[in-house]
């Protein structure tokens, strides 16, 4: 018997063995699962069908990461336990700005409301002199002081120039005036025309009852500038908050409420309310982002839903929503059919200007949908990763087991023993009946 010969047993196993890789190879060449399953994995070799499916998943899992983050962001913008948040972000506004003007001089933490009724505005003293041709020549000379609290400034001018020819009214006054402004006083002066006609104007720096000057003297042109024309007067007024009124009376328009985090300048006799709440345009763009967070996250996992039982489980969550259909129709937020949002700006800044307070419970307040979707995303957080992906991983693994060519490589490299008759008949029974 010879040695590997054709006529020894181990020749014809050998030679056996390698008639039926031939014929195996032809038939599923000619298969349509092979077919099929040489198309999706083209002329890569197995470990890289892997890795490419590998990538596909880890890809996912960072995908869904981020949008669970994202929407944890989005919904957390609008919590009321975050101070830095929308809802924490007051604005402070008139009513009428023609009697006051407000404005946040501190962090406004709570939402409030309050009436001011101005009786009188602070006012500053101004004498204003006699009117007198700007153009005509002065017949006098000035010699005349102002004086309050503050000091005192002594006036003097005269009629003439150096040159010895007379000064006009407008000259003596803007002399006056200049030497007024120069002093220490707490005053200011300034030559007023109009239509020809000159007048110096003399005027306290500061508002109150009690900052007051006197001007006396030898006026000249400044005739009747010792005549208060405005008394120096306190501004008086009340303030209504939570239907309890009390008066109050300042030296100054530049008042202060809510220990002094609101900031309000009286302007003119009349009403007007003081209101601090949140910036519904701001609020508006924070609700439309986390709408537009909500709507990523449920598509992305309406899009990955057979990758894994955790994908199908956090799904499921989201698609529960994040209120009841009168609660986000107050918000301007309709549910479509495939669970998705649809958010209407005009409608939530109407329905916050018309009820703030229930609008921001529903937003902001326990149970509301900004907890809701945190709560929601911070859950989809801790689902384990492999949850995600354990259909792709029983997938591939499927793919693996049944892939002709694996299988045909796994044996091939078995040695040609592993290729007896029986094994290929085996096979072509598996993958050609």
């Amino acid at each position: 018997m010879a040695i590997n010969g054709i006529n020894s047993y181990m020749g014809y196993y050998n030679y056996q063995s390698s008639i039926n890789n031939f014929r195996l190879t032809q038939a599923l060449a000619s298969n349509p699962r092979l077919n099929q399953a040489a198309s999706s994995v083209s002329s890569i070799s197995s470990r890289a069908y892997r890795n490419t499916a590998l990538n596909s998943s880890m890809n996912f899992v960072k995908s869904y990461s981020g949008s669970m983050s994202e929407l944890m962001g989005s919904a957390n913008a609008l919590k009321s336990a975050n101070q830095s948040g929308v809802m924490n972000d007051m604005v402070v506004t008139s009513s009428n700005s023609s009697v006051a003007t407000a404005t946040e001089n501190l962090t406004v933490r709570n939402a409030q409301e309050m009436q001011i009724d101005v009786e009188q505005v602070a006012k500053a003293q101004m004498n204003v002199s006699e009117g007198v041709k700007a153009s005509a020549k002065a017949e006098s000379d000035m010699n005349f002081t102002v004086g309050n609290a503050a000091g005192s400034v002594d006036v003097k001018v005269s009629v003439l120039n150096s040159d010895g020819t007379s000064k006009t009214n407008a000259q003596m006054l803007k002399e006056a005036a200049d030497q007024i402004n120069r002093g220490s006083t707490n005053v200011s002066a300034s030559v007023v025309q109009k239509d020809g006609v000159a007048s110096l104007q003399i005027e306290g720096k500061f508002t109150g009852a009690s900052n007051t000057f006197d001007v006396s003297g030898q006026l000249g042109a400044a005739a009747g500038a010792d005549t208060v024309a405005t008394e120096a007067a306190n501004s008086k007024y009340s303030i209504t908050k939570s239907g309890k009124t009390t008066q109050h009376e300042s030296y100054g328009n530049d008042i202060y409420m809510d220990s002094t985090r609101i900031g309000v300048k009286l302007k003119g006799v009349g009403k007007t309310t003081i209101k601090a709440d949140v910036d519904s345009d701001k609020v508006a763009g924070a609700v439309e982002d986390l709408v537009k967070s909500y709507n990523s996250s449920l598509k992305l996992l309406n899009d990955n839903y057979d990758r894994g039982t955790g994908v199908d489980k956090q799904l499921r969550n989201l698609v529960a929503g994040l209120g009841s259909e009168q609660s986000l129709k107050q918000l301007g937020i309709t549910v479509k059919k495939d669970a998705t949002l649809e958010f209407d700006k005009d409608t939530f800044k109407k329905n916050m200007d018309k009820n703030p307070s229930l609008t921001r419970s529903i937003i902001s307040g326990p149970g509301g949908i900004a907890d809701r979707a945190f709560n929601k995303a911070s859950s989809g957080m801790n689902v384990r990763s492999s949850s995600l992906i354990d259909g792709d991983l029983a997938s591939s693994q499927m793919e693996s087991i049944t892939n002709p060519y694996n299988a045909f490589s796994s044996f091939s490299r078995s040695g040609a023993y592993a290729m007896n008759n029986y094994s290929a008949v085996g096979m072509m029974l598996n993958y050609l009946i």
